[in-house]
């Protein structure tokens, strides 16, 4: 073989395309992932960057179908009887949690096959910024020395009660938790002083702590949050209380082995990618991945975590 025509042989490999470095063979070419929220909103766009970074480290081609309103019932609905190939997902958080224990859903999270966790979106404990109480302890002693004064903005019916719910028993149930809507309207409801204390996404907490317009008590998580890593934890201020809003990616009620196999395989490439974290960044959310087996086990202890607090 000639000098020229080893060059032009070694030019062309490094000029062609280069394959993923592990691509897991997935049991379908196509996949529709269905998510129960609007274009646009953090859960849609979680479920993007996981499919996305599935189709980096796969060889299957995924689409989004967003179907919101019911609760998530109607997505779920899509879902759960579906084929067990691995062609038909579902994208969701802990509201299937909460709608199911609340009555508004039939669907419980082992009414699916849970195949991975992927990231998580911490929330805060958020209070006025003027409030007379700058902690977590200084608002658990107002609490107790004011039974029934302090009112926890929360959307009844959803996750935020729960983390009502987890607060208030922190104070020995000396709060009163009323419906104040979306975080758009219970930041308005907080800001304007027709609730004390709420919940709501580190990202926007960062804004109006450094706004000077609220203090932040507690991110609701074990972890520090990146983005915020000054703001103390529930571990930290001394409530036995996590609940990130985990997106979990779930198949029907019964999926083949080779669908289980292949997701724990591509979760642990994505779990490698470090382009996987900095992209979550952008969007305020952190990693949180797991296989199917730890999901599961993940999903048991969520599911279990917030029965009992809407039991006390």
């Amino acid at each position: 073989m000639s000098k020229l025509l080893t060059k032009l042989m070694l030019a062309s490999a490094l000029l062609a395309p280069t394959a993923a470095l592990a691509e897991v063979d997935y049991p379908v070419d196509t996949v529709r992932v269905f998510v129960p929220a609007k274009p646009g909103g953090g859960t849609d766009a979680g479920a993007r960057l996981f499919a996305e970074f599935f189709e980096k480290h796969s060889d299957a081609t995924v689409a989004i179908v967003n179907q919101p309103g019911g609760g998530g019932v109607i997505a779920a609905q899509s879902v759960v009887r579906g084929a067990d190939d691995g062609s038909v997902l579902l994208f969701f958080h802990a509201a299937l949690h909460t709608a199911n224990l609340f009555g508004q859903s039939p669907f419980a999270w082992d009414s699916f096959t849970p195949l991975a966790t992927t990231s998580a979106v911490n929330e805060v404990y958020a209070v006025r910024a003027d409030a007379p109480y700058s902690n977590m302890e200084e608002f658990v002693a107002y609490a107790k020395e004011h039974p029934g004064e302090l009112n926890v903005g929360s959307q009844l019916g959803g996750t935020t009660q729960v983390k009502g719910q987890a607060i208030n028993a922190a104070t020995g149930g000396n709060l009163r938790i009323v419906d104040a809507g979306t975080e758009a309207d219970r930041t308005t409801a907080l800001l304007g002083g027709q609730v004390d204390v709420i919940s709501m996404s580190v990202a926007n907490a960062i804004q109006y702590s450094a706004d000077g317009q609220m203090t932040v008590l507690a991110v609701m998580s074990s972890e520090p949050d990146p983005a915020a890593p000054e703001f103390p934890t529930t571990a930290d201020v001394g409530m036995d209380f996590s609940l990130p809003l985990t997106m979990t990616v779930y198949g029907p009620e019964t999926v083949d082995d080779s669908v289980s196999e292949a997701f724990e395989a591509v979760v642990a490439e994505i779990a490698a990618d470090p382009d996987y974290a900095a992209r979550l960044a952008t969007q305020a959310q952190v990693p949180a991945l797991r296989g199917p087996a730890a999901a599961a086990e993940f999903l048991a202890s969520e599911n279990a975590t917030i029965a009992d607090l809407l039991a006390e």
